[in-house]
């Protein structure tokens, strides 16, 4: 199929004429400064280390969650209440579905549907049919800052002062329920030269000030092809290939460090919070006002989603969540921001949903004369008085041109607030009824929600109407492994 080109992108003149906030010049993502350098990075840890492939995880994944045709954790939902039109929930083992005080929180979701037209992943094999073992993913992130101080003073569940993991990925074999979870990382050379790894953050320092920085909230992602585009809330996105997982469990016993609080290589042994599977990051997407991930010191790029002041002329968008649309005649990523929920004379401060083009094959934006992967509309989210609430958007996937809207409502049930466009007033406009979703802002899309407690919070739509068919993606192969040697030195 054909790259799909800047000529078919819109102007918005229309909507930017009534509201600055929602002018398409404003929604513009450039690659990421150090793209070459980040990529350089990732053949050399790819030269040091085994690779492997979603289907070899999911084949021997040590965990295994629970579907069930209920609310599988009461916790999940505000009193005995189902959500409307459930279908049927996902919870995780005991030791991943915890309470408030949990050290891993959910949040985006995305499916293989999204990944591939036909909706599997990689070849049959003599006892592994790929129909059979379509994957899911989840995002958590490692809440690290209970007191919002940005210092290294919290205390996890361990009972150790946290380490800023940053985010990890279940991989979910949709029908077995087994999981594996992967750890995302951020690739550098050491001081002795050696190709290491640090936890994924809102910032990327290699310094003892790296500290400061908590762990990326991951709030949305998207899998399309062989990337996973991960939200980063100030920049844009996080991109990471799934040919480059590193499998640390197939090294020699006395190079992989299993420890909890140590990442990267240290003395010739790889460490990564204790967890087997490492995906480093090898591009990302931002935009002109946080162009690097590595920035000095202080920045405001270091914000999370509550420290979003959502002012009508705060124009610089955040990215809370992402979902595909296969649906269009030109696929589409789509990004929001979580604002909190809004008051009667609070209009503007809804939070904005905003489209980017991709290429119908590739898995790869669709980028304009100048490399610039530019949104082709953005409106703000319905402001309704008729609800004491607005605001509080969590998730949004467009099917068909209708956009699904994810609500959260505190220890409430959430709502789904469904919408359509109105070009002039660059607004959605509700279309229907709110209705009930499940509670602490678990998604209701075109896939499943994941209920646990605190429950998962973006969706992607896996509705399939394309009428191009993307290509056939086979698993990563294993690479080939070098020795390492024993010289290190580096952060843990």
């Amino acid at each position: 199929m054909a790259t799909v080109t800047a000529s078919l992108l819109t102007t918005g003149s229309a909507q930017a004429a009534a509201d600055p906030g929602l002018d398409l010049r404003n929604f513009e993502l450039q690659p990421i400064s150090n793209r070459a350098e980040l990529r350089d990075r990732v053949s050399k840890l790819n030269a040091d280390l085994p690779n492997v492939g979603v289907n070899s995880i999911l084949k021997v994944a040590p965990r295994e969650g629970t579907w069930s045709n209920g609310v599988c954790n009461g916790a999940a939902t505000e009193g005995s209440t189902v959500p409307e039109g459930f279908s049927r929930s996902f919870c995780f083992e005991d030791a991943d579905n915890g309470d408030a005080n949990s050290e891993w929180w959910p949040q985006g979701v995305t499916t293989v549907a999204d990944a591939d037209a036909d909706q599997t992943w990689g070849d049959p094999e003599t006892g592994w049919n790929p129909a059979d073992h379509k994957p899911m993913l989840v995002t958590w992130y490692n809440k690290d800052d209970w007191n919002k101080d940005k210092k290294p003073d919290d205390t996890d569940v361990d009972g150790l002062n946290t380490e800023r993991k940053g985010v990890r990925v279940s991989f979910i074999d949709s029908s077995t329920g087994k999981y594996a979870h992967v750890l995302l990382v951020y690739p550098f050379v050491n001081s002795s030269g050696n190709a290491s790894y640090m936890s994924v953050r809102t910032s990327q320092h290699y310094s003892t000030s790296q500290k400061q920085y908590g762990s990326l909230h991951a709030g949305g992602m998207v899998w399309y092809g062989y990337y996973l585009y991960v939200a980063d809330t100030n920049r844009g996105f996080r991109v990471f290939d799934l040919r480059n997982i590193i499998d640390l469990g197939a090294l020699p016993a006395d190079q992989w460090g299993t420890s909890k609080t140590a990442i990267g290589r240290q003395n010739g042994v790889y460490h990564a919070h204790g967890y087997r599977y490492i995906l480093p990051q090898s591009d990302g997407w931002t935009n002109t006002a946080c162009d690097t991930v590595e920035p000095p010191p202080g920045t405001p790029c270091d914000m999370q989603d509550e420290e979003k002041t959502c002012e009508a002329t705060d124009v610089t968008p955040k990215t809370s969540f992402a979902s595909l649309d296969r649906s269009s005649a030109v696929r589409h990523i789509t990004t929001g921001e979580w604002c909190e929920r809004a008051q009667a004379t609070d209009a503007y401060r809804t939070g904005r949903v905003i489209r980017w083009p991709m290429n119908d094959s590739g898995g790869t934006p669709a980028l304009d004369a100048n490399g610039i992967w530019a949104a082709d509309s953005a409106y703000r989210v319905p402001f309704n008085t008729a609800y004491e609430d607005n605001g509080g958007v969590q998730g949004a996937a467009v099917v068909n041109g209708t956009y699904y809207l994810s609500q959260s409502r505190g220890a409430l049930n959430g709502k789904v607030i469904v919408a359509r466009p109105d070009t002039a007033t660059g607004r959605l406009v509700e279309t229907a009824a709110r209705r009930t979703s499940a509670a602490h802002g678990a998604s209701v899309a075109g896939s499943d929600s994941v209920m646990r407690r605190p429950s998962a919070s973006v969706a992607s739509s896996v509705v399939e109407s394309s009428a191009c068919m993307a290509p056939h993606f086979v698993d990563a192969p294993r690479a080939p492994i070098s020795a390492p040697d024993k010289t290190d030195a580096g952060p843990s």
